[in-house]
């Protein structure tokens, strides 16, 4: 049955960007909206957050994102989180292995940061608060009933009203001038909730009924350039584009329990897995005796049946028996009960994620998955990232809106990579259904620390650290110099972590380590140096590469390897930084930042602000040579007095993150230069987003020009950028 919604009157609210749903994913898309200056509001069914901790596990590629949005974010979630850098796993009552299974090495986060999805949205919510100066929030009670898109060239006959609201598509709100907008219907309840008699809990059951008799409702019609459906695996933004789901739901009943629990498995600190009678995954929740675990009951139901089922008939004294089956012979005994149902995995993924230009599905809304190896969440925190900077650069007339295709081009392929990842483990962990799988487990367990390095490719996409784009309408090959796409430099990969030293520091004695590690337990040492997450290093002066990126989510950063500098003449030095600047200023004139007008809460200018002025800058520039000799001298008003994103030298210690980028003497990105007189090297392109979006050998005029020209694919051309920032 068809809902019926009443006449509305009273003009439309405008808006350049709508989200529904004030979940993780909603709630970090209005966050770097925000930050970006581009107006949104978020809309939000519930009345408040949900007090149960679903999901609970930021990886290490999720950790590295909220460090490079911004690291004050990040220590947020470190001081309310636990980092778990173990795994354990128990075969018959005893433990027989504990290791670390996230890749070495490959990023500074080499623990995974267990958090509460409660606290998780709570911390992104003051974040968006105090991003707006108090004046953006989430609107609690709103419920999407309906959206389309409206074409300007099928709306007959423009009536006076229409004329005058679409002249805000043109004004200081952030529009462009547009032939297409999203019209959304949103109700809320003036008394109680927007829950429904008997309403459905199934996924895809979405049941937008009429009003209820006894309850008065408000409607109001949104306008939006954008509407960004961000409302969880039952969306009704997706329900009401129609937009296929395809994928398949398991026939596996599962039970999920949070709560505390009195036991002599040792929980604390760790993720644990055990397995003897089929296979339990126990979170701790950093609360004392809190877990959070997921149980694999085998029994097979259909949809009617799994629909029969409720979570009433669910209770302590119907879950202990099934428990302590599956911990035999160790001991679990639940004290206290905060969540506990039924669940069944769905694996599906959205036929596309872009709707005719205008309504895109982020998060559950657009991938749903196993919560094995808890995946979910960072994906969809991922959405966000990669999809905000484009929406504000297309905005503000900086990007087309072509750009969006990028989105639609890469956050499928990575979400279907995602759910192979979530199946295969779920089979493996909690898909032991007899003796001879949990055979193999064991054998497999048992030879872990032997096997370590060849089973490291298969469990380095759980950290989703190696996860990467491809070539397509964003990430693009050097037209004439073509090189491998698989290796870590090539179009489309994360960019890479190391430490450097800043130009003029002593290098005497100091050689960067192969890994991120500055303790003796082989991983990352996640310490709050002057109010950011850092590592403690061999020198105090040393800084990494992410340090330099973060805080600046709508930047491009531009990354200069060169040779050893100090082999040439100052005046090649000078070419050098006198390019750099041209090429620098042509683009900061020519493209500005959405965030440059962006002032502060009160109005006023930081000292923050003051000290870093390229904060809100749309290109930032960073050189980095393999080394600086005792004898090297650089005239005044060279690389050696740049500020911070304007050029700034450092040198990469033995030339470690050269490798890292492939631009070494082993591989044709790195040559030795013909003279005395030319640096020689490689140019990088880092999207806002810190993947690689296209590099180039030679860091001449010449290659200075080809970036210049990727600049110039990607982005609109100079005049109707500034025609729309006017």
């Amino acid at each position: 049955m068809s809902t019926v919604i009443p006449s509305i009157s009273g003009p439309s609210e405008n808006i350049p960007v709508l989200i529904s749903g004030a979940g993780p994913t909603g709630l970090l898309t209005a966050l770097l909206l925000t930050k970006m200056n581009i107006p949104c509001r978020i809309i939000e069914r519930e009345l408040c957050f949900s007090p149960l901790s679903k999901a609970v596990w930021n990886h290490s590629r999720t950790q590295e994102v909220l460090h490079l949005i911004d690291p004050e974010l990040l220590q947020q979630f470190m001081e309310q989180g636990q980092l778990l850098p173990n795994y354990r796993h128990y075969f018959g009552g005893k433990l027989i292995l504990e290791a670390n299974l996230l890749p070495k090495n490959e990023s500074f986060f080499e623990k995974l940061l267990q958090l509460s999805q409660e606290r998780t949205v709570q911390i992104l919510e003051k974040a968006l608060e105090k991003a707006s100066g108090g004046k953006m929030g989430i609107e609690w009670g709103w419920e999407l009933m309906d959206t389309k898109v409206v074409y300007a060239s099928d709306v007959h006959a423009l009536r006076e009203d229409t004329l005058e609201n679409k002249k805000d598509y043109n004004n200081e709100d952030g529009f462009m001038s547009s032939t297409s907008w999203v019209e959304t219907i949103v109700r809320r309840t003036l008394t109680g909730t927007n829950h429904r008699t008997g309403e459905s809990k199934l996924l895809g059951a979405v049941e937008l009924s009429d009003e209820e008799e006894g309850k008065q409702y408000e409607y109001k019609v949104i306008k939006s350039q954008y509407l960004v459906g961000a409302d969880g695996g039952r969306s009704v933004v997706r329900h009401k584009i129609s937009m296929p789901f395809p994928g398949i739901t398991r026939d596996n009943e599962c039970i999920v329990f949070d709560g505390t629990v009195d036991t002599d498995i040792l929980i604390d600190g760790a993720c644990v897995n055990y397995f003897d009678a089929k296979g339990i995954c126990v979170l701790p929740m950093g609360e004392k005796n809190r877990v959070q675990m997921v149980i694999n009951t085998f029994k097979t139901l259909t949809t009617e049946q799994f629909k029969a089922l409720r979570s009433e008939t669910l209770t302590v004294e119907t879950f202990q028996p099934i428990l302590d089956a599956y911990v035999y012979p160790r001991r679990m005994k639940i004290l206290t009960v905060k969540w506990l149902t039924y669940y069944r995995v769905h694996e599906r993924n959205a036929k596309e994620y872009v709707f005719q230009d205008r309504i895109i599905l982020a998060g559950d809304a657009a991938h749903i998955h196993s919560p094995a190896a808890g995946q979910g969440l960072n994906l969809g925190l991922q959405d966000a990232y990669n999809l905000s900077w484009k929406l504000a650069m297309i905005l503000k007339g900086i990007a087309p809106p072509s750009l969006l295709d990028s989105y639609n081009e890469e956050r499928p392929k990575m979400a279907e990579t995602v759910i192979k990842v979530t199946a295969s483990s779920f089979d493996s962990e909690l898909g032991l259904d007899t003796k001879f799988k949990r055979a193999i487990k064991r054998f497999m367990i048992a030879i872990y620390p032997i096997t370590e390095r060849l089973l490291a490719p298969v469990l380095a996409p759980i950290s989703m650290i190696p996860l990467r784009y491809h070539l397509n309408s964003l990430n693009k090959e050097h037209p004439t110099q073509k090189a491998s796409q698989s290796g870590p430099g090539a179009a489309g990969q994360r960019a890479r972590d190391g430490f450097l030293i800043p130009f003029g520091h002593n290098l005497a004695g100091i050689s960067e380590s192969s890994d991120f590690n500055s303790g003796q337990d082989g991983r990352s040492d996640h310490s709050d140096v002057n109010g950011s997450v850092a590592p403690a290093t061999k020198d105090q002066n040393m800084i990494r590469l992410h340090d330099l990126m973060a805080g600046h989510p709508l930047a491009f950063q531009v990354l200069v390897f060169t040779d050893d500098l100090w082999k040439h003449q100052a005046s090649a030095v000078t070419a050098l930084s006198q390019t750099m600047e041209h090429y620098l200023a042509r683009w900061r004139s020519q493209w500005r930042s959405p965030a440059a007008s962006l002032p502060s809460p009160n109005g006023s200018t930081t000292d923050e602000e003051a000290k870093h002025p390229s904060r809100h800058h749309l290109f930032m520039v960073h050189t980095f040579t393999t080394l600086f000799g005792p004898t090297m001298t650089i005239e005044k008003n060279a690389l050696s007095n740049k500020m911070v994103g304007e050029g700034m030298a450092y040198t990469d210690v033995d030339g470690v993150l050269h490798c890292r980028y492939e631009v070494d003497k082993k591989t044709n990105w790195f040559m030795a230069p013909k003279a005395d007189s030319e640096c020689e090297g490689a140019i990088f392109v880092v999207r806002p987003d810190s993947y690689i979006s296209f590099r180039v050998h030679g860091i001449g005029e010449s290659a200075w020009s080809d970036v210049d020209a990727y600049f110039q694919s990607i982005l609109v051309k100079e005049k109707q950028s500034l025609e729309t920032l006017r």
